[in-house]
């Protein structure tokens, strides 16, 4: 396998810089802090089906959208009670496809904010 400088082995760049600690991280447009894309990404399909079958949370947690899958499953479990589940399988589609398309944008190698939802990146 070539390598760059024809050395045998290959050193990945660094990682970024962490922020300055008197600085407070930038804010997303979306709202809240920024999301990151992970090195491996997250399988788009894998994180649809975690939250259609967990509580519509899971996936949302493996993206790093921790706020969203609390509030997910807040939703789902107030739904599972009040609406005899109706509630709770909306939340799971909504989060389902929500999901799949937070973590293609992040599998696309773009950051997304903790409250983006659908396709509203900016």
């Amino acid at each position: 396998m070539d390598t760059p400088g024809g050395s045998g082995s290959y050193t990945p760049p660094p990682p970024p810089p962490p922020p300055s600690s008197g600085s407070t991280p930038p804010a997303a447009p979306g709202g809240g802090d920024i999301v990151y894309p992970q090195n491996p990404p997250k399988d788009p399909v894998l994180i649809a089906v975690l939250n259609l079958v967990v509580a519509g949370c899971l996936g949302y947690f493996m993206i790093g959208q921790k706020m969203k899958g609390i509030v997910a499953v807040i939703a789902w479990v107030v739904g599972l009670f009040f609406t005899c589940g109706t509630v709770s399988g909306l939340v799971s589609i909504v989060a389902a496809i929500d999901g799949y398309m937070q973590a293609q944008q992040l599998k696309a190698g773009f950051p997304v904010a903790q409250w983006t939802f659908f396709d509203k990146h900016q």
